[in-house]
């Protein structure tokens, strides 16, 4: 049977390398099976564990990114609560400082205070002393002249007489 038009030149040249009609389609449906098989058992689970690495991968980013904020953000923080460590401590050092020195002037006035008042003590003893003294001294020398006097007059005085005496070169002396 020859055929007629270029579907049988086709036929005709496919008959020439070996190639008939039965066997191309027997071996068409056996290809399609084949790649029906493949696609269902093979290809189609390897492209979805394709797709799961994927999306893992995708989603191991996300959460890369998601810690290299968070850790931005720690170290924002950190460096925050180190300045504010910082600056606490410069005002505990400048406290420290001021109570130190205030605790010095405070020593220093008590100090003060305490050698003025063991100046005006002195003071005061040193005159309680003189005071004292110069009583002695008029007593000592209103003796002196009664008894210088007694024995200009020649005479002995008696004890009133010597009182009287003595306190009127007392009143003399304290002019």
């Amino acid at each position: 049977t020859e055929s007629h038009g270029p579907l049988g030149d086709i036929i005709k040249l496919f008959g020439n390398f070996g190639v008939d009609g039965p066997h191309l389609a027997v071996q068409v449906v056996n290809f399609s099976i084949l790649a029906f098989v493949l696609y269902r058992f093979a290809i189609k689970p390897a492209l979805g564990q394709l797709e799961e690495r994927i999306r893992q991968a995708e989603q191991l980013q996300s959460d890369r990114a998601a810690a290299e904020a968070q850790l931005a953000a720690a170290q924002k923080t950190a460096e925050a609560k180190l300045i504010a460590a910082s600056d606490e401590a410069v005002k505990i050092l400048a406290d420290a400082r001021n109570s130190a020195k205030q605790a010095i002037e405070a020593a220093k006035a008590e100090a003060q205070a305490a050698q003025t008042e063991v100046i005006a003590k002195a003071k005061a003893a040193i005159e309680a002393d003189r005071v004292k003294m110069m009583n002695e001294v008029r007593g000592e020398v209103s003796r002196l002249v009664v008894e210088t006097a007694a024995k200009v007059l020649e005479q002995n005085l008696d004890d009133a007489q010597r009182g009287r005496l003595n306190e009127a070169a007392v009143k003399q002396l304290a002019r």
